[in-house]
């Protein structure tokens, strides 16, 4: 388990209709001393982050029905919800224009899955350790 140095504790919002995935990260990220909240479709993330601050949105940017949505709907959504909130997309359909997207806008990180759920943790920690977003890994 990686310490949390103190102020480091970070609130979590997890986006992805994939429960299995989900509840997965969410038990590790926990277990490992997060505060996550989890929301499977777009209205139900809509509702979290317009009832709390995050201040890391781990997000799938293709949900159930969604996948023809243009990218930056998607950012720009959690983008006006939760300015402050480092952003990190977590997919297993990554293309060219994800990349061009995250090199274009705020995203912290452009993961693929699956994605090690400790790489996922040190990521989160060190977000919560560095005033601007960590280097796009791919």
């Amino acid at each position: 388990m990686t310490a949390i140095p103190p102020g480091a504790q970070k609130r979590i919002l997890l986006i992805d209709d994939d429960e299995l995935i989900a509840g997965s990260l969410r038990s590790y990220l926990v277990m490992n001393g997060r505060e996550v909240d989890v929301a499977t479709d777009g209205p139900e993330a809509e509702r979290l982050m317009n009832s709390a601050r995050y201040d890391v949105v781990i997000f799938d940017p293709y949900l159930t029905g969604g996948v023809h949505h243009p990218p930056e709907n998607v950012i720009e959504c959690v983008a006006r919800l939760q300015p402050d909130a480092a952003l990190i997309v977590l997919t297993a359909y990554s293309s060219p224009e994800w990349a061009q997207v995250a090199a274009d806008s705020k995203i912290a990180a452009l993961l693929t899955k699956p994605q090690s759920v400790v790489t996922l943790n040190e990521l989160v920690l060190n977000l919560s350790r560095a005033p601007q977003p960590a280097a796009t890994k791919g």
